[in-house]
């Protein structure tokens, strides 16, 4: 009796390899408390475990095995090393535990899977998943298929890549195994309900019955709002001291910088499980959608030019509009079936598309045309910036057409055109174009600039741009073409919904009609904005009120109490706040003791705190990345902190020189600096390799901070 105890005495790490199944059940008992009890997640006691948690989850011995997984999950949980364990524990998980008859062992496996999804170990998780799907087991492929639905149900489209998980959706569909294929609808219909109708193109692939059965489910998921059940830790963390902050400010009214809410309050270790509170601050129980998912972030760019044949271009330039015709179509066909296009020079195929646009005579090869412009501006976004310039006043002017097949192409191909542009870089081209005699150019125009208004936020549209565009559309306004004047009252009446009434209302002082005032109030209500307006600047206290309660004991020491990151001194007994001397005391020269300031020095010192007023500098909170993250979308148009962090170097050039006049025009508001600034430190950051970018950041941090307010 005493041979089969005599493990007890070896060390837990033993016990966890030992020969006898008895004492691995033991050992996994021993090391799951002592996971648990281990208050420091950086202890010597976890790393001795480092190379033998993998062997924890593929024991051969079941009821070992769900002690093991135990063991896992504890050390998972409450490890800072776990981290790197995760590759091989998944892999062993996958082929050994997840489709396990046990019921509890199952449940464990994806647990674990769930945990290092939360350690921020998502990427290897789906890899090594991904990697399950192809299991010659069908139960292991349904356990795996399962596990990523119910990740992606927990942490949302945001942590788990969607993009290589749909290559392998079309197979899971056709699996031979029919729990395969039932596990395959219900991960279908869980990314429908994040993503919703950006799906829709992935399912071209499917046969027609499928996608019959998937519309059906998908029907039922109509208006259902997805929220995260689950967050990574570094965001456990954010919304913890977001909570302690506010919780702080309901109490004494002061708000705190978060870097010394740790040092003011204890923040609880969140473990993130059902939650409805959304990152960004709201409930999420309310209406509002979440962001929208471009169908084309999910999808591979194709390289077309390759794809042309090469005789195109010659075809382009034949007698015969037929052979025109043959030609663009081909093209046509290429950039359907590639809605996404890669990088390279297009130039010659847009010189093309713009003579082809303004100069062919054939109605039926202009239109043709049109359409594959637009159809490459849309497969490009923001990689057609450098030919925006070229291709949009040629468009405005083909506006003369009045044929149908010409202009709603055309209207396609402008409105793509702008998202890849800015208001400002447009405007000589459209001043320019409403100078034109042609009514229908002027009218066509008036209206792409409306839409153009809709994509806007009051930093975008800003005062000087909407005195210019306002200035010009007033004398459309009294074109004798009804059309012109109608579209003039739509336009004026969507940048009165972008920037209110009183901004707008100077500029509108010579409209004397009361019937043109009325219509192009009543298309400010009808206006649909198709960006996320700004949210109203809640004026918050930033500072402890000025008069502190008195000290008790009657003690005359000063306490410091810091508050928003700033100290005050408050003197016990008298209750007045006096500015505390934080400056920097030069060290003293020959290794002597540092001399203490003067109270002349101090009184300097503090006063060089103060603002031009008397009051101190202005401190505002940092803000956390998704906040600077939605903050940057109603400032800069849609892609360009994506653009500002692409790996390609000219991509991020032009993005740098697409940002630099918005940052010139761009007016002063609680927080916008903080936002500009940090966008710009996005990696590359200031450590981009390539000097013009880089100069162009550092030369839009020196405009940010002459006309921002920057603040502590």
């Amino acid at each position: 009796m005493e041979e089969d105890t005599e493990y007890i005495k070896l060390p837990v790490e033993e016990r966890c390899v030992h020969k006898v199944w008895k004492a691995r059940v033991h050992g996994y008992e021993e090391a799951t408390k002592l996971f648990r009890q281990t208050s420091d997640e950086k202890s010597p006691e976890f790393n001795k475990f480092l190379g033998l948690i993998k062997k924890f989850v593929i024991d051969s011995n079941a009821v070992a095995q769900e002690k093991g997984l135990e063991a896992t999950l504890a050390y998972v949980e409450n490890a800072a090393v776990a981290s790197r364990t995760v590759g091989e524990v998944i892999s062993g998980i996958v082929n050994k535990c997840i489709a396990a008859p046990k019921t509890k062992t199952k449940d464990l496996s994806l647990q674990i899977i769930l945990m290092y999804i939360e350690i921020e170990k998502q990427d290897i998780v789906m890899e090594e998943l991904i990697k399950g799907l192809d299991h010659k087991t069908p139960k292991n492929v349904a356990a795996c298929v399962n596990a990523i639905t119910s990740a992606l149900r927990e942490f949302g489209e945001k942590v788990i890549g969607l993009k290589p998980l749909l290559k392998k959706c079309p197979s899971i569909l056709e699996h031979k195994d029919n729990t395969v294929r039932e596990e395959g609808k219900a991960l279908m219909v869980e990314i429908f309900r994040w993503i919703g109708a950006a799906l829709r193109p992935q399912l071209s692939n499917l046969k027609p019955v499928q996608v019959t059965e998937l519309e059906a489910e998908f029907e039922k998921m109509k208006g259902a709002r997805a929220t995260p059940q689950r967050y990574l830790r570094s965001q456990q963390a954010k919304q913890a001291e977001e909570e302690a902050v506010e919780d702080r400010d309901d109490a004494d009214g002061v708000t705190m910088d978060s870097k010394h809410v740790k040092a003011s309050a204890a923040i609880p270790r969140v473990r993130g499980r059902k939650r409805t509170r959304s990152l960004d601050g709201g409930d999420g129980s309310g209406d509002e959608a979440g962001p929208d998912v471009d169908p084309l972030d999910l999808m591979d760019p194709v390289d077309i030019l390759s794809k042309l044949p090469k005789n195109f271009y010659d075809k382009l330039e034949e007698k015969k509009w037929q052979e025109r015709k043959e030609a663009m179509d081909g093209l046509e066909k290429l950039l359907t079936e590639s809605p996404k296009l890669e990088t390279g020079d297009y130039g010659d195929l847009v010189r093309a598309l713009k003579k082809l646009i303004t100069k062919d005579s054939n109605v039926v090869v202009v239109g043709v045309g049109c359409k594959c412009l637009a159809m490459l501006v849309n497969g490009l976004k923001k990689k057609f910036h450098p030919y925006a310039g070229a291709t949009l006043p040629a468009c405005l002017e083909k506006f003369k057409e009045k044929k149908q097949n010409v202009v709603t192409p055309l209207r396609d191909a402008v409105d793509a055109i702008y998202v890849c542009t800015t208001l400002e870089a447009i405007l000589e081209d459209v001043l320019a174009a409403l100078e034109n005699k042609n009514p229908q150019v002027k009218g066509e125009t008036v209206a792409f600039l409306g839409r153009c208004f809709t994509k806007c936020t009051p930093l975008i549209l800003n005062k000087k741009l909407l005195k210019t565009y306002v200035t010009a559309l007033l004398k459309t306004l009294n074109e004798p073409d009804p059309t012109v004047r109608e579209n003039s009252m739509v336009a004026i009446g969507t940048a009165m919904k972008v920037v209110g009434e009183k901004a707008i209302m100077p500029f509108l002082e010579d409209v004397n009609d009361a019937n043109k005032m009325t219509k192009i109030k009543e298309y400010c209500d009808k206006a649909v904005l198709c960006v996320k307006q700004p949210k109203p600047q809640k004026e918050r206290p930033t500072t402890a009120p000025s008069k502190a309660p008195a000290a008790k004991g009657g003690s005359n020491a000063p306490k410091v109490v810091k508050t928003g990151g700033a100290a005050k001194a408050i003197k016990g007994g008298g209750g007045a706040v006096n500015s505390a001397t934080m400056t920097r005391k030069p060290a003293a020269s020959g290794g002597g003791a540092k001399p203490k300031p003067s109270s002349g020095a101090s009184k300097s010192s503090s006063s060089s705190k103060l603002g031009p007023s008397g009051g101190r500098v202005s401190s505002e909170k940092d803000l956390n990345d998704e906040e600077v993250e939605e903050r940057a979308g109603e400032l800069l148009p849609s892609n360009m902190v994506a653009d500002l962090t692409d790996a390609n170097w000219k991509t991020r050039l032009a993005a740098m020189e697409q940002l630099k006049p918005i940052i010139t025009d761009i007016e002063d508001a609680p927080g916008t600096a903080q936002v500009l600034i940090r966008i710009l430190n996005k990696k590359p950051g200031f450590k981009d390799n390539n000097f013009q970018v880089l100069k162009l950041r550092l030369e839009s941090v020196k405009v940010i901070c002459e006309k921002c307010k920057i603040t502590r």
